[in-house]
């Protein structure tokens, strides 16, 4: 990576690699540089096109925790996201949601980087918990900006405009794996409503209710925490050709109405479940108050007992 003075000592330079969590405005600014000029080198002809790699894990990243070559993107929140910049090899970055997106980083390179983010992260990250994404920019001088089927199309493109639709393909990913965490706990619910059609009576402990209880309110906090992102980033107020493309490009992915979609789902889930576990207490109710009925009974019948031997009644 590059260094920030290159004037200064290896020794000096060790402390202010541009890519360090906390970096300075300047930093920043010379970050963005970079980027840009790694962009101009790849755009330098008339046309030129950007892939994008996106895989989403299940667990989320501690970013804190990331190697120093990992450093705040200029333009996006560094508490949300870190980037790095590969010499010749592309750029990647990485949010605390538990998502990867690789930009023109070839397939080997990526596979060495995730081990490495394993081993820095205590993680298990040996396989994408959804299908990996795939998505390209294509840029041409002589067109105008729009979304097309599975790529977009800039007249131009810098460090601004790649961050933002790094974002929107992050939380596109990881939309699906939550769309698949909550197909699982949907599945799991019917089964339990399944067994009481079939047997007509509740089997399932009420402690294993509460924890798909639990579950559904865990995912549906994780999905907002992840959708908060949805707000446009500053950075996109300064440009309106970018800020309507963002518009669409999160259409494109459906991301609000998929958003929607996950919530009303994860209703549905936990008000069956409650139900169920509603059901099944008053079930035990009923046979609490049996019990309690009969005991009260056989007491009484004792009492009376006792009281014809008193009478010398036999």
């Amino acid at each position: 990576m590059f260094r920030i003075f290159q004037g200064k000592t290896d020794q000096d330079d060790a402390t202010e690699l541009i890519h360090s969590a906390d970096m300075s405005l300047h930093q920043r600014a010379v970050f963005a540089d970079e980027v840009n000029v790694w962009l101009n080198r790849l755009c330098a002809d008339r046309t030129c096109d950007l892939g994008l790699h996106a895989e989403a894990y299940k667990e989320d990243f501690d970013l804190t925790k990331l190697p120093q070559d990992w450093g705040a993107f200029p333009s996006l929140d560094a508490n949300d996201v870190r980037a790095k910049l590969f010499k010749d090899l592309g750029l990647a970055f990485a949010w605390r949601f538990g998502a990867i997106v690789f930009i023109e980083v070839p397939k080997e390179q990526r596979h060495k980087e995730v081990e490495l983010l394993r081993e820095a992260l205590g993680l298990s990250l040996r396989e994408p918990r959804v299908t990996a994404e795939k998505f390209q920019i294509f840029v041409d001088k002589s067109r105008a900006a729009q979304v097309e089927y599975n790529r977009l199309v800039l007249p131009s493109i810098n460090q601004e405009r790649l961050g933002a639709v790094a974002q929107t393909l992050a939380q596109s990913v990881s939309m699906e794996y939550y769309e698949i965490v909550v197909t699982q706990a949907k599945m799991r619910a019917l089964s339990l409503l399944n067994d009481v059609r079939l047997k007509g009576r509740i089997v399932t402990p009420a402690s294993k209710l509460n924890r798909q209880i639990a579950d559904a309110s865990m995912a549906q906090a994780e999905v907002v925490g992840v959708l908060h992102l949805l707000d446009k980033p500053d950075i996109l107020w300064n440009d309106a050709e970018m800020e309507s493309i963002y518009t669409d490009l999160r259409n494109a992915f459906d991301l609000e109405e998929r958003f929607k979609a996950i919530e009303y789902k994860i209703e549905t889930i936990k008000d069956t479940l409650r139900i169920i576990l509603e059901s099944r207490n008053s079930a035990l109710a009923q046979r609490l108050e049996i019990i309690i009925i009969l005991l009260v009974g056989i007491e009484v019948m004792f009492s009376i007992f006792e009281r014809f031997h008193l009478f010398g009644w036999k």
